[in-house]
Formats: C-alpha cells, sequence, structure tokens
C-alpha cells in the first residue's frame, strides 16, 4: 500500500498538529505518521505532498516518509500525478477531505481515507504513552480526538 497524504489538509483539521510555524506544523505531521503509525504496517509507504511555491525549499526529512513540495503548482495536481505514475492505483490510498481530489481518486481506481480517520488510526492505545510526543502535544491531540468523537 501507498499512503499519499495532502499534508496542509491534515494539518488544517487538527489543533495539535496546527500549532507554531509551517515548518513545525510539517515536523509535527511527519513525526506523527513515523511514530503512530496511521497507515498501519510499517510496511505501508507513504508519501506527504504540501504546497510550495516555486522558492520554497525545506531541509530533507531523515526519516522513511517521502516528502514533496508543490514547487509553484498545485499540490493537488502533484497527488494526482503520483497516483496516475502508481504501478497499481488500487493500492494507493490518498488522505484528503478535499472533496475534488477524493472524487478524482476515486474515478482513478485508488481509495480515499478521510483525515479524521487517518489522525483517529493514529491515535495512542488508552493508558500507553506514545514515544516522542510530549505531554502537552499528547493532551492536545487527545482532546482533539475526543471533540472528533464527541467524547466531551
Amino acid at each position: 500500500m501507498h499512503f499519499v497524504v495532502d499534508g496542509y489538509n491534515v494539518i488544517r483539521q487538527s489543533d495539535a498538529l496546527a500549532a507554531g510555524s509551517l515548518r513545525d506544523q510539517r515536523e509535527r505531521l511527519l513525526r506523527f505518521i513515523e511514530e503512530r503509525r496511521p497507515q498501519g504496517s510499517p510496511a505501508h509507504r507513504v508519501t506527504v505532498v504540501f504546497d510550495g511555491r516555486a522558492d520554497v525549499s525545506s531541509p530533507r526529512w531523515p526519516g522513511p516518509t517521502r516528502v514533496f513540495f508543490s514547487h509553484g503548482k498545485d499540490a493537488d495536481a502533484l497527488i494526482k500525478s503520483l497516483v496516475d505514475e502508481s504501478a497499481s492505483p488500487r493500492d494507493a490510498v490518498v488522505v484528503t477531505d478535499d472533496r475534488a481530489i477524493q472524487r478524482w481518486v476515486r474515478a482513478a481506481g485508488a481509495r480515499v481515507c478521510a483525515v479524521a480517520d487517518f489522525l483517529a488510526a493514529g491515535a495512542p492505545a488508552p493508558g500507553r504513552r506514545g514515544p516522542g510526543l510530549s505531554a502537552a502535544d499528547r493532551d492536545a491531540i487527545n482532546d482533539e480526538l475526543r471533540d472528533l468523537w464527541k467524547l466531551k
């Protein structure tokens, strides 16, 4: 399986991920993906796509998650090309709440994962501390999930 994540679309759906600078937000999302594995198996590949002007760059991410900036074009177009270039679109899962991308992805034969479902899949098991997250980040993520699940 290959998960293609609409980076800023996911970040905007999570108060915990959206705090701080854009760089902080991106790094927090990437750490969440690598530490919590909302994609399931560590064998599943993950590519995160961010919108970015032609002059935007960022240090190379050291982990296994691939990171692409759209460099002056729409991130949606880059997501579409990743699905198009896939050897088997049935094995691609696009994480986004963008309805236009969702329609296109389904028509291309790939799957869609809603952002809330992706974030919930990475939630820690009850009573278990997650590696690498501060207590404040864990609390913020848990509060957001409680709001999403209407447990408050």
